[in-house]
């Protein structure tokens, strides 16, 4: 026993560790080292507006199109490097509030002339109830499983950079849409979206790292998932870790989970902590049981699983997130449970 918990604490301790090191480890190269970041302050700049020639019209009479940021820096294979404009349609009855309805990424090449050519065009998270009439490739964002009251647009600014994410030696664009990110990557000839995903970033940011040194980064993605209105105890913190498959980013939460001792025993103690105090809380159930599903700790797991089903009914919920979720999830988990591993 006393082994067992010293081994813990020195995997405790190199998790730390190594999170503390890697995180945003950006690495240096000759690409990283040439790149030029430019902001636009204010919607009126020239050069930032010389970019909305790319629209087919100006915004509709309620918005406003606003350059926010350019990079310029090699992003594919060529020699030659590109630009790459962030723009955003801000409203005119809340403007500079950084409540933007929808948001854009555009690529270009500079010409022998000046004159900037499209090489991408990329429209996110389209939230307005106008339509813009625009050229753009509209990026759906999706939703993790197993996470329930997501919102379904973003909130403030749109910050990005570049980062050799895929390990090939050239730059991709990491896109924060402030409850979502995207990233833009130069494959088999194009640009390419090959992630995006929904985020709930209430305490702790998206986060990129190379967990097993291989050369490309795992995305981290957090969620802080609203439970209920019990001072101390109303979010559970949960991760969706992303990993590079050599096309696109797939979800293996069984990794991050696995030996994630840390995050399994905050979760314990505020589980327990409810215990104490109220009796049960389903919400908190579903989740240990996740884990322990991912852990492969099958008794665990129904264990906690078969709590939801039997008691989630009873307890109240969000306007968005019902008992009914957490039943069906645990359900899903239970019948997968219940067939043999292969």
């Amino acid at each position: 026993m006393k082994q067992h918990l010293q081994n813990t604490l020195l995997g405790l301790s190199i998790l730390l560790m190594l999170s503390c090191s890697v995180v945003h480890a950006d690495r240096t190269t000759s690409e990283t080292s040439e790149i030029e970041y430019h902001r636009y302050d204010v919607p009126s700049d020239p050069e930032g507006q010389r970019y909305h020639r790319f629209f087919p019209g100006p915004a509709p009479e309620e918005l406003f199109y606003d350059t926010r940021q350019k990079i310029v820096a090699n992003i594919d294979d060529t020699p030659q490097k590109e630009t790459i404009v962030s723009i955003v349609a801000d409203s005119k009855h809340d403007a500079f509030a950084g409540n933007w309805s929808h948001a854009f990424l555009l690529i270009l090449d500079e010409t022998e002339a000046g004159v900037p050519k499209k090489k991408a065009f990329f429209k996110f998270l389209d939230s307005a109830t106008s339509d813009l009439d625009d050229p753009a490739k509209t990026v759906e964002f999706q939703k993790p499983p197993f996470v329930f009251n997501l919102g379904s647009y973003p909130g403030h600014g749109i910050p990005f950079r570049l980062v050799d994410l895929t390990g090939d030696g050239i730059l991709d664009v990491w896109f924060d849409l402030g409850e979502a990110i995207a990233v833009i990557s130069f494959q088999n000839g194009e640009f390419k979206v090959v992630f995006s995903c929904y985020m709930n970033p209430r305490h702790q940011g998206p986060e990129y790292v190379d967990l097993d040194n291989d050369g490309s980064y795992e995305i981290k993605i957090p969620y802080d998932i609203y439970m209920v209105d019990l001072p101390g105890v109303r979010y559970v913190r949960w991760i969706s870790l992303y990993e590079w498959d050599g096309n696109i980013y797939v979800l293996n939460n069984e990794r991050f989970y696995a030996e994630n001792d840390e995050f399994l025993i905050a979760l314990l103690n505020q589980y327990n902590d409810l215990l104490t105090r109220y009796g049960r809380y389903e919400p908190y159930s579903f989740y240990l049981g996740l884990v322990f599903y991912y852990r492969g700790n099958a008794a665990m797991a129904r264990t906690h699983l078969q709590r939801v089903v039997k008691h989630a009914e009873k307890r109240k919920y969000t306007r968005t997130v019902k008992a009914q979720d957490y039943i069906q999830a645990a359900e899903f988990l239970l019948k997968k449970l219940a067939k043999p591993r292969r």
